[in-house]
């Protein structure tokens, strides 16, 4: 009898744990994590923080969202925001069994060729992501990101960082685009930044009227959400040992990965500056320019002048209205759609 009561014991001690750590999807957010730079310096001094989250079920050994973001650009490659639009993840088990997961983060940009480009993000865990820990250090020997053109690619160290285990996802923020315009330019400009409008006021920008709805950097992100990058070309450009010449004094939006990495590679000569998470929005489908169910198309168009400027709207009427003033659609399908807005 003694010894059954001190084995019904044990049972339900153990019960009582695995409950505490039972399988279920949590979230990890990224804690100090910095890749070794490629120079002398490499170890004193790391790159900025890369810095997001993840939710990963240990069940199913699956992460089912997520948003990583590295700050800094390398070589061909420009700063870079993996979500579910842009990317796919995978999970593997190492044979040793102290580790945890093998997480993975790959985004494939554009098809061989001169854009080509692929850029792989490994997480290992020193340790299960079950929920016991709420903090778990990386194994800063496995944990990498490789970039990957059409040759041999180039691997970057993890230098430090852990995972953290957090309450809850990011919320999902509405952020409204504004647009601006500038008489003196003839220039279009959109911003969600609350800062940078007063600045565009102040600057002697006058609002349109025109707005649509996009998704705060940041924000949880899912489905055919993208990060939008933007690119600046100011309106005189060092030439270097070469004579100045001019600029367009305008910004372009994207929100395909594929082409901000086209445009960071062909024309950083021009278009520099690059910002690639200025606000997120849902891209359309890039062979018919369809949007997905609760968005509504948001129109690109380039006035074809040395000055490059682009203006986005979700008005077909402007639409019409620009080309006829003889603006060019850009984006995709037969209308030139960039950008899906929220509806």
């Amino acid at each position: 009898m003694l010894l059954a009561s001190i084995r019904l014991g044990i049972l339900l001690a153990t019960l009582v744990a695995s409950l505490n750590v039972a399988a279920e999807p949590r979230v990890w957010t990224l804690t100090d994590v910095r890749i070794q730079r490629l120079n002398v310096n490499a170890i004193s001094n790391p790159t900025d923080p890369v810095t997001g989250y993840f939710v990963y079920d240990d069940a199913t050994r699956t992460i089912s969202n997520w948003s990583v973001r590295f700050p800094e650009p390398f070589f061909d490659f420009p700063s870079f925001t993996y979500v579910p639009g842009n990317s796919l993840m995978y999970v593997a088990d190492f044979a040793i069994p102290t580790l945890g997961p093998f997480l993975g983060f790959s985004a494939v940009m554009n098809a061989p060729g001169p854009d080509f480009g692929v850029r792989q993000l490994q997480l290992v865990p020193l340790g299960p992501l079950d929920g016991s820990n709420a903090v778990v250090a990386l194994d800063t020997s496995e944990s990498r990101v490789d970039y990957i053109l059409l040759g041999p690619a180039t691997r970057r160290s993890i230098a430090t960082g852990s995972l953290t285990l957090a309450p809850q996802l990011p919320p999902v923020v509405i952020a409204q685009v504004d647009e601006f315009y500038h008489a003196g330019l003839r220039h279009y400009h959109i911003t969600a930044d609350d800062g940078e409008k007063q600045a565009l006021v102040t600057g002697g920008w006058q609002r349109t009227g025109e707005s649509f709805k996009a998704y705060a950097a940041g924000s949880r992100a899912g489905g055919s959400i993208n990060p939008v990058c933007r690119f600046y070309s100011p309106p005189i450009i060092d030439g270097g040992d070469e004579p100045d010449y001019v600029g367009a004094d305008s910004h372009f939006f994207s929100a395909d990965a594929g082409e901000c990495m086209a445009v960071f590679r062909k024309w950083w000569w021009f278009w520099g500056f690059p910002q690639d998470n200025v606000f997120q929005i849902d891209l359309p489908d890039k062979k018919t320019g369809t949007c997905p169910i609760g968005t509504i198309p948001v129109y690109r168009l380039g006035n074809q002048r040395v000055d490059s400027n682009h203006r986005y709207t979700t008005s077909a009427a402007i639409r019409t209205q620009m080309l006829d003033a003889g603006f060019v659609a850009e984006g995709y399908g037969p209308d030139g759609v960039a950008m899906c807005a929220v509806q």
